[in-house]
């Protein structure tokens, strides 16, 4: 299953999520480093899907850059070239050769799914304790951990038995564990907090509002 493919199952459950327009500098906790309003957020990342029943999983890797609020780009550079882009006005698919195919369109649970996103990969927890519960477990030397749980029978819990996300100054692990044993593994690394505006190649992939 593709990046989009995963995104979009999370989206059709999307409705449950509807507070978590929280701001994303206001409430990382201790540990994360907290992005400014002009800052984004770019890193390499290597995730692995694992299917119940199957020794290998299935791995790509890439790169992303998050704007708070506005969008996430997510480029796969292996196996097969691909852009993802995460935005308020829904998902698109980028291909190879720069052709856009639009998997969802216009509804505000884009832009709410879009703060969703942000928060884990941010480490922003406030902004998901109104549909998760959040546990912190005892920090290491150097590193947290954090397991988010869907509240009672939600619709997300459907898509999502919990998600476990790990880190330092930022999240370097996240896990997506889901019903039937299935789960995703995003391992994120090289990241850094940059100030806006974005260099026109990432610019010119999300809306014009989140270049500026």
């Amino acid at each position: 299953m593709t990046f989009a493919r995963i995104m979009r199952s999370l989206l059709l459950a999307g409705s449950v999520i509807c507070a978590l327009g929280t701001p994303l500098t206001v409430h990382a906790r201790p540990g994360v480093v907290a992005l400014e309003k002009n800052q984004y957020l770019r890193g390499d990342f290597t995730m692995n899907r694992h299917l119940s029943g199957f020794n290998d999983g299935l791995k790509s890797q890439g790169e992303f850059v998050l704007v708070p609020g506005a969008g996430l780009i997510w480029q796969t550079n292996a196996p097969f070239p691909g852009t993802t882009v995460l935005g308020p006005g829904g998902i698109v698919n980028i291909d190879a050769d720069g052709d856009r195919t639009r998997l969802g369109t216009g509804a505000a649970q884009f832009g709410i799914f879009v703060d969703l996103i942000s928060s884990v990969l941010a480490g922003n927890w406030s902004a998901l304790e109104n549909r998760f519960h959040v546990e912190f477990s005892p920090p290491g030397d150097t590193t947290w951990q954090v397991k988010l749980t869907p509240f009672g029978e939600s619709a997300i819990g459907g898509q999502i038995t919990d998600i476990i996300a790990t880190g330092d100054t930022f999240v370097q692990q996240v896990r997506l564990n889901k019903p039937g044993g299935d789960f995703d593994d995003i391992t994120l690394t090289q990241q850094h907090a940059e100030n806006l505006p974005l260099p026109k190649e990432k610019a010119d992939l999300l809306p014009k509002a989140a270049s500026k």
